[in-house]
């Protein structure tokens, strides 16, 4: 494949300034002393250091293997609350050993509070190859530039950046999933035993870090059912079932029969109708919602793009690998529970639909399109607000946005032939507002959140100090003085 200079310079530069967003204050945005990155980070360390996993849970653990309760660290901003088991069964080790193995490199203290900064890298590091793969995915099932959008669709969204910087297997399942794609096209066009080794040995090591991991079995079962290949089915199935006999045989290892009780209670955990209406109205990274219209733009996206009529194939792979794991989602996550990081699989699919999205909007360009560009893009802007800092002005807000439609309703009133160009270049207008918005919410997020409460935060690393040459100044917030006064923002 040939590109011009242009165009290889253009990924080159967007790649690195992404990743320097993404990086930026990784250890700070999602906010430190995170339980569930505790779970893995504590479990890892202990197995590597001592032996033996040894983590907080609520599971129903026997008296006899608790080995402490109480407040883990020193004082009220580096303590948390847990009761510690030893072994520690929960999940499969794998994962943990990441977690653990990062932090044991900075030789952090197993018996305190392990700092985000250890545990996240990763999580942070596999985003970035997972962004990498979101580019060659809309490159090799689109073009070059749906690539470009979705790379920045998923480097500029708050809830898809700041997930992904949390240390949770699900972020390398996302990794996987992506890989899992290209893997899959390149099946479905040519199939080879190899290609379904690669995908069992895929399986067992994401299964390894999460059970979840384990579905990818089905999914590339289907796949071989699909093209008859009876001799890759049980390829596929060996190598998940060695990954599960692996896992069993670490339960094994320490206590037999706690380890079944504990994954009888884990496969048992309260999954119901409410499942995926509750994943479309709860938008987070977090255990808190936040309001990200560039997340619910692209869910919207993936509907659409998967009802509409006349797909193309690679589309309805794409469509097929998305409803999968969403539906894993809700299969294995909790009804009505917050717990977003079983969404994660999917959140790479998300900006492949919010990418194609921005570009039908823009070709578009009729009254509906520019709607809902206005409404959903500029959401960050409140996220910008704090109690020293407004938001937009009411009056400012109705009137840009009224003003912003008046070219689409000429055109779709009276077919006036400048309008739909207007309206083109409003969209890109307003989609660079919005990507600004969001920059300057994910650079300063924590400066933000934390400047009227206080925040705690441990030890950081050279990759969370990273910066963005030039245009930093353009992404932290200015002098809060008066801004509640004299001083309130314009728009």
């Amino acid at each position: 494949m040939k590109w011009s200079f242009g165009k290889w310079a253009l990924l080159i530069l967007a790649f690195v300034t992404l990743a320097i967003l993404k990086l930026h204050d990784y250890d700070r945005t999602p906010g430190t002393i995170h339980g569930e990155e505790l779970l893995y980070s504590w479990s890892g360390i202990n197995l590597i250091e001592t032996g033996t996993p040894i983590s907080w849970s609520t599971l129903n653990y026997p008296k006899e293997n608790k080995v402490f309760e109480g407040v883990v660290g020193k004082g009220k901003t580096l303590g948390f609350p847990a009761t510690l088991y030893k072994p520690w069964l929960d999940e499969p080790p794998l994962y943990s050993l990441l977690s653990g193995g990062s932090a044991h490199l900075f030789k952090a203290n197993r018996n305190e509070v392990i700092p985000s900064s250890y545990v996240r890298i990763p999580s942070v590091l596999a985003s970035l190859a997972t962004m990498a793969l979101i580019f060659v995915v809309g490159l090799t099932f689109f073009n070059y530039w749906i690539g470009m959008l979705a790379m920045l669709f998923y480097g500029v969204t708050p809830i898809l950046v700041f997930g992904s910087r949390l240390s949770v297997p699900e972020n390398m399942i996302a990794l996987g999933v992506m890989s899992g794609l290209l893997l899959a096209k390149k099946y479905l066009e040519k199939p080879r035993w190899w290609m379904a080794a690669a995908f069992g040995i895929m399986t067992l090591i994401l299964g390894l870090m999460k059970p979840t991991g384990f579905f990818m079995a089905p999914l590339a079962i289907f796949l071989s059912l699909k093209k008859r290949r009876w001799f890759d089915v049980v390829i596929i199935t060996g190598f998940t079932v060695l990954g599960i006999a692996g896992f069993m045989a670490y339960g094994a290892h320490y206590d037999w029969n706690l380890f079944k009780t504990i994954v009888g209670t884990q496969g048992t955990r309260f999954a119901g109708w409410s499942g995926l209406p509750y994943i479309l109205v709860s938008p987070a990274f977090d255990i808190f919602q936040i309001i990200d219209g560039w997340y619910i733009f692209a869910f919207l996206m993936a509907i659409f793009f998967s009802l509409r009529k006349g797909a193309s194939p690679l589309l309805k792979l794409v469509n097929f690998f998305f409803f999968y794991w969403l539906m894993v989602a809700v299969f294995s996550g909790t009804e009505q529970d917050l717990l977003p990081w079983y969404r994660y699989t999917f959140f790479p699919l998300l900006a492949i639909y919010g990418a194609m999205g921005l570009a039908y909007l823009y070709k578009k360009a009729d009254f509906m399109a520019v709607a809902l560009t206005l409404g959903m893009l500029l959401s960050s802007r409140f996220l910008l607000a704090n109690a020293f800092r407004p938001t937009t002005p009411t009056i400012v807000f109705r009137v840009v946005f009224l003003l912003a439609l008046v070219p689409s309703l000429l055109e779709y009133a009276w077919n006036v032939k400048w309008a739909k160009s207007v309206s083109r270049v409003i969209v890109i207008f307003f989609l660079a507002l919005g990507i600004f918005y969001n920059a300057k919410y994910i650079y300063s997020a924590f400066t933000i959140r934390c400047e009227s409460v206080d925040c705690p935060f441990g030890p950081t690393t050279k990759l969370s100090e990273v910066k963005m040459p030039f245009l930093w100044r353009f992404l932290v917030p200015e002098d809060d003085s008066n801004m509640l006064t004299t001083r309130r923002p314009k728009f």
